[in-house]
């Protein structure tokens, strides 16, 4: 969830991206022209780009505010989500079929959820909310991994999972009110691993995790003041200066991805501050190298919006692709180099759109997983 919030991409840059103008999108058809379906796939069982995968997943009794998309042990690829109603739950992400029983725990809404993986091989899901703790359960079973995190600075915003150099598995978050601070956590044991992030934060809400090309693992965060900022994982200090995407503006979402021709990148989205004013020209998507910390290529106007969330993801083809949801529930594609639009938006039929994530199932077809005040689950192709 992105409002003061954000989704995290859990398992690590997942990535898409389909040509514009090589593809014609039909918006009768919820996704590409029959046509334009054919140039992405020879194969006869191409599944459309934008078009719904099965039904939408229920059982949430709040809204979805946050989803993560990975694998147990056995292979089966999962969808994790958290909702308002204080649970998070374990979706097939093949079958969309819940598995097992709501995790409970905690006391509060929950605002975000990433997936990681102990240094055992061990699946971990990381969940963090209102209630200022970090809960972490195995992927495999369901059940609590030692006891509750608890934040001295109040809300847990913002969730990632990453690795040190030596491949220590952490957890990133950002936990405040007025102002935030990056936590880190030993993903195998639970304890804080001491960083200096001395920059006070206006309140960081959004929090990701990557790699430089030169491999130094890094986090990046995102503020209400419309500030990104890179720091690196093993230090704490920053690495770039501040990555300011526009004035009195907020960050609503961050996402990692890589470029074709390998570079890494950090992608965030802004908006107006809230509550918007009257004559506010809308936001904007930028594309910021990880590498340098300067803007590549040329910024996506969004509409302004208080709630929303964005992840990077990778099509049939390899290409990247930002995909983005917002408060009107559409969600839109653009491909990651270019900037240019996917065909239009397709509409997630669940209002605000607060979650997304991308992955691939069983099958090898890539989808999109987003998650809404209506308190479903949808997910949705890329394309093959």
């Amino acid at each position: 969830m992105a409002v003061a919030t954000g989704v995290l991409l859990a398992v690590g840059s997942l990535n898409l991206s389909v040509r514009s103008a090589a593809f014609g999108f039909d918006s009768s058809m919820g996704g590409l022209s029959v046509s334009a379906a054919k140039k992405l796939s020879s194969s006869a069982e191409v599944t459309p780009f934008g078009t719904p995968v099965g039904d939408p997943l229920k059982g949430h009794t709040g809204a979805v505010t946050a989803v993560a998309v990975g694998k147990r042990s056995d292979g089966t690829p999962v969808i994790v989500s958290g909702s308002r109603d204080k649970t998070v739950r374990i979706w097939n992400l093949d079958t969309g079929k819940p598995i097992g029983k709501p995790l409970k725990g905690h006391a509060k809404l929950i605002y975000s959820v990433a997936i990681g993986k102990r240094s055992d091989g061990t699946p971990v899901i990381v969940s963090g909310g209102d209630d200022s703790t970090l809960r972490m359960w195995n992927l495999n079973t369901g059940k609590p991994l030692g006891r509750p995190i608890v934040s001295k600075r109040d809300i847990m915003w913002g969730i990632s999972t990453g690795k040190l150099r030596d491949d220590t598995p952490v957890i990133a978050a950002t936990a405040g009110g007025v102002s935030s601070v990056v936590g880190l956590w030993n993903l195998n044991t639970g304890k804080s691993i001491k960083r200096s992030f001395t920059e006070v934060f206006t309140t960081a809400t959004e929090v990701v995790t990557g790699k430089r090309s030169d491999g130094t693992p890094v986090v990046v965060t995102g503020n209400t003041s419309g500030e990104a900022r890179v720091w690196s994982l093993e230090t704490g200090k920053p690495v770039s200066k501040s990555l300011v995407g526009c004035d009195e503006c907020q960050v609503r979402a961050l996402a990692i991805g890589k470029r074709r021709d390998g570079t890494p990148v950090v992608v965030s989205a802004y908006s107006p501050g809230w509550p918007f004013k009257e004559g506010d020209l809308g936001g904007r998507i930028r594309v910021w190298n990880l590498n340098t910390g300067k803007p590549v290529g040329k910024s996506i106007k969004i509409q302004p919006n208080g709630f929303s969330d964005m992840t990077v993801g990778r099509s049939g083809d390899g290409s990247s692709v930002i995909v983005y949801g917002d408060d009107d529930g559409n969600v839109s594609a653009w491909d990651l180099d270019t900037g240019d639009a996917l065909g239009e938006s397709f509409d997630s039929r669940s209002d605000t759109v607060f979650g997304l994530a991308a992955g691939k199932r069983s099958d090898g077809n890539p989808v999109i997983v987003s998650g809404g005040r209506d308190k479903t689950i949808r997910i949705w192709s890329l394309g093959s």
